[in-house]
């Protein structure tokens, strides 16, 4: 049984039944349309008592001849040691859908092991994007021409269909792992990804400048609180990311040695340097509770966001442009480069696991020889300059 004899099977209008030469028990049935589809038929129970059975494995092509003849065997493993496949299958049967399997990989995965970010994304990109598309659909029959279409209607937002795409991709392996789809057959492999712009733009001094005029002036109206005001100034300052700022624990911090010490941020553990600014900042603070940033209205204990402050920090400093609070991490990153730091220095800062993630900013950095001779001709025009002066 291959795909070019599975192929050529054409539909009659009746439902058809087709046996592989080579292993027993491995099945097609072609429907009425035909739609092709594998089962394992096998006999169960002893003597004249044995009853003939079905056990449905996937659809073609979700499922190739291949992994079809793989779950044949093991199916075959099941009857010989006393298992009914068939009751198993029943058994099963109630959780089979995307939908359905999707509530388990949320519970059991996403919300056990992924960070508060992740499991947003998670969450949108299934509640929005996959469970209209294929949650009805039975886990085992997706294939890749189903996520392939699911992907391409995404294509005017080329970041969500990727990810998207991501998120399926890691649903599929789980599935494989937990035993609802077979090993090897992730409909997400081969997917091609859209390509992403990635114009990284980065908030001007006279930006900055207003961004921090206005937030002197919103605390002292009382607008935004002494804690997010700070969290504000931490994440100009330090380059740090958002959730690192606000999950921030006083026992993380070595006033003494100048140094924040993350147990657990996005890259793993991770030291950032804090500077005089960024001490006097800590040391204003009041402690509270173990988070330097607690609330007492979050399930977390400590703040998860500043939306609202941002907001009116945006309005205050009349920035212009789609500016997020993530974007401050940017300039901080931009700044260390005009000063002067290598990119090796700056991934370290940052906490970058791969350098490719700091090349982004390799187009701001000073060519050294054009710099060098920067540096000559303006000492030369100096000494130029002094010689007319006199």
């Amino acid at each position: 049984m291959t795909k070019r004899n599975i192929e050529s099977v054409t539909a009659t209008g009746k439902r058809q039944h087709f046996f592989d030469d080579e292993l027993p028990g491995l099945a097609i049935r072609v429907s009425e349309i035909g739609k092709v589809s594998f089962y394992y038929t096998y006999r169960y129970g002893k003597g004249r008592a044995a009853v003939k059975k079905w056990v449905h494995i996937g659809a073609y092509p979700a499922w190739t001849p291949e992994q079809a003849r793989q779950r044949v065997k093991e199916l075959a493993a099941q009857v010989v040691t006393g298992i009914d496949p068939a009751q198993e299958v029943r058994k099963s049967k109630t959780i089979s859908t995307v939908a359905d399997i999707a509530k388990l990989f949320l519970t059991e995965h996403v919300e056990q092991k992924l960070k508060p970010k992740s499991i947003r994304l998670y969450k949108g990109a299934i509640s929005a994007h996959i469970l209209p598309a294929i949650g009805k659909m039975s886990v085992e029959d997706v294939s890749h021409r189903d996520v392939a279409k699911l992907h391409h209607s995404l294509k005017e937002h080329p970041y969500m269909a990727n990810r998207t795409a991501a998120v399926m991709s890691k649903f599929f392996n789980w599935c494989e792992v937990n035993g609802y789809r077979a090993r090897g057959s992730n409909p997400v492999v081969g997917l091609e990804k859209y390509k992403e712009e990635k114009k990284l733009e980065f908030l001007k001094s006279d930006e900055l400048s207003a961004i921090g005029a206005s937030l002197e002036a919103l605390e002292k109206e009382g607008q935004i609180s002494t804690l997010a005001a700070a969290a504000l100034r931490l994440l100009m300052l330090t380059g740090m990311r958002l959730m690192e700022v606000l999950s921030l624990k006083w026992n993380y911090l070595d006033l003494d040695e100048k140094k924040a010490e993350l147990p657990d941020s996005k890259t793993g553990f991770k030291v950032v340097p804090l500077s005089l600014p960024v001490l006097e900042i800590l040391q204003n603070l009041p402690i509270i509770d173990q988070y330097v940033f607690p609330s007492s209205t979050s399930a977390s204990g400590h703040m998860e966001g500043l939306r609202k402050p941002w907001k009116l920090l945006y309005a205050g400093a009349k920035l212009q442009g789609r500016w997020r609070v993530h974007d401050l991490r940017h300039a901080f990153a931009s700044m260390m480069v005009n000063s002067g730091a290598s990119l090796p220095v700056i991934g370290k800062v940052l906490g970058h696991a791969m350098p490719s993630t700091t090349a982004r900013y390799a187009h701001l950095e000073k060519n050294p020889a054009q710099q060098a001779a920067e540096d000559a001709a303006a000492k030369i025009a100096a000494v130029w300059q002094t010689g007319a002066d006199n």
